[in-house]
């Protein structure tokens, strides 16, 4: 039983362990006005677009890892709290699920729009099992940051419609009535197009207030955040879909699969490649010796086992090493704490909340530095160095071709100040090489490649030297888009 919290800016992660979570209780949080307990039981529809979620929860992962929820977005999104109650509810449905981790970035009123590039730079290299949205924005916004998660995770996607608001109150109590922060109906629609569980929150929420005789004020902490015992009816109705429905709207294999290292899929050099004495894996000691996985989809993952007498191979993909293919991501741009602080809008959220990676891409470090108050800047690679000068409310792309920034997401440009600056990394998505030496014997995954076209590739591993290289199997996975669509 354990549990660990760590803060970087908004970033906040919550790991549980089976027994789920063990902070202290909260204290009770009553119904206003005496209202009655507020009730969120699943109905026979919740889950229908979570099919890889409940199938983790019942069965787990093997070899076990934690099951992976990511939530971004604004202050709305930070006031669903840090995981802990939705976990336990998860738990109370799921009492065999594996370890959880929530991990949550919020920033001040930060819109679908910009919380897209953290869906880009944060969620998406982390590859999660759930993306959950519970934020506010254009539904245009919204749509291009699902579709982006869609061509590039296999993650089951929520996004819920929001509590009410004193804004709101000219539609009260309809809870389709578009408003202020967003469009409820097409919101629906847009998690029909793209299969997203779609929390009902605003209509579950608004029957409750009718119900009891309740105002908008009742369940507000101000004139737009929700108050405890709001964020706790909110949590519970996004909990309720975490549930094994009547049927479900995709099967699981149709996004991720196992391929069994004997499977038709697989090739092996001839008579090199062994049983291992009582399972399924396959093991060789003969340097050279080849396997070769044919599979569909973005990201391939090894199932192997390790120990003292473990050796090597290296990692070919569609006939090119593994750490010469175009396969990268960019991560989190971080804003320098010694950006200005004024005015007071937080220096995390006057930044670049996307960039775009280009062609002739290099793994390094990058550094954007402000060189006057006039969103004037300054590209430096550290690897290719000096690498062009722009502006922050014009398109750049950077003189080598590798980084593009789109002034639509530098958020507070006119806000920044000379010497200002903000970091991120281009780290390759693939593994050139996979050891299999361990202290002691074991079963392991890794992640050998992310971030491929998902579309038909061929993954090769070859031994090197004469050292035990054991494979038991391999982890595909095939978003639901094409890059192209």
């Amino acid at each position: 039983m354990w549990r660990r919290i760590t803060w970087t800016a908004s970033l906040a992660i919550i790991l549980t362990g089976p027994s789920g979570p063990v902070a202290a209780a909260e204290p009770a949080v009553e119904p206003p006005k005496g209202a009655a307990e507020y009730q969120a039981l699943p109905r026979p529809t919740d889950g229908r677009r979570m099919a890889l979620t409940v199938d983790k929860l019942e069965n787990g992962m093997d070899p076990q890892r934690p099951l992976l929820i990511w939530a971004i977005g604004s202050s709305f999104t930070n006031g669903l709290g840090n995981g802990d109650l939705l976990i336990d509810l998860i738990r109370q449905r799921f009492s065999a699920a594996p370890p959880i981790v929530y991990k949550k970035m919020a920033g001040n009123s930060t819109s679908y729009h910009f919380s897209h590039g953290w869906a880009r730079h944060l969620v998406i290299p982390d590859q999660p099992d759930v993306v959950l949205i519970y934020n506010f924005g254009k539904t245009e916004d919204l749509e291009q940051l699902i579709a982006e998660l869609r061509r590039n995770t296999t993650a089951d996607i929520l996004i819920g419609s929001l509590h009410w608001c004193i804004p709101h109150k000219p539609v009260w109590p309809d809870p389709d009535a578009a408003n202020s922060h967003q469009d409820p109906q097409a919101l629906r629609a847009l998690a029909d197009k793209y299969g997203v569980e779609f929390v009902e929150n605003r209509r579950e929420m608004t029957e409750y207030m009718v119900a009891n005789g309740l105002s908008i004020e009742d369940l507000l902490a101000d004139s737009v955040h929700e108050n405890r015992y709001a964020s706790r009816m909110t949590v519970m109705n996004i909990a309720r879909h975490f549930h094994r429905p009547d049927q479900f709207d995709y099967h699981p294999a149709s996004r991720e699969r196992r391929i069994q290292a004997e499977a038709t899929e697989v090739r092996t050099s001839p008579g090199d490649w062994k049983p291992t004495e009582g399972g399924s894996a396959l093991v060789t000691t003969n340097s050279g010796s080849e396997m070769t996985v044919a599979f569909t989809g973005n990201r391939i993952e090894l199932i192997g086992w390790h120990g003292p007498q473990g050796g090597e191979a290296e990692v070919q993909i569609d006939g090119k090493p593994a750490d010469q293919v175009e396969a990268f991501y960019a991560t989190y741009i971080q804003p320098d704490p010694k950006n200005a602080l004024n005015p007071p809008n937080p220096p995390r959220d006057r930044c670049p909340h996307a960039v775009s990676l280009g062609t002739n891409l290099v793994p390094q470090r990058w550094t954007i530095t402000m060189i006057s108050d006039a969103c004037d800047y300054e590209l430096l690679g550290s690897e290719t160095g000096p690498d062009g000068k722009g502006n922050a409310l014009k398109p750049f792309t950077s003189v080598s071709g590798q980084v593009l920034i789109d002034p639509e997401f530098w958020r507070g440009a006119k806000d920044n100040r000379a010497g200002d600056r903000f970091t991120f990394e281009v780290v390759r998505a693939t593994v050139g090489k996979v050891s299999f030496k361990a202290d002691s014997r074991g079963r392991f995954r890794l992640r050998l490649a992310s971030g491929l076209s998902n579309q038909a590739h061929e993954l090769k591993l070859i031994c090197c030297g004469d050292k035990a290289v054991t494979v038991d199997a391999f982890d595909v996975f095939e978003p639901p888009l094409r890059s192209d669509m």
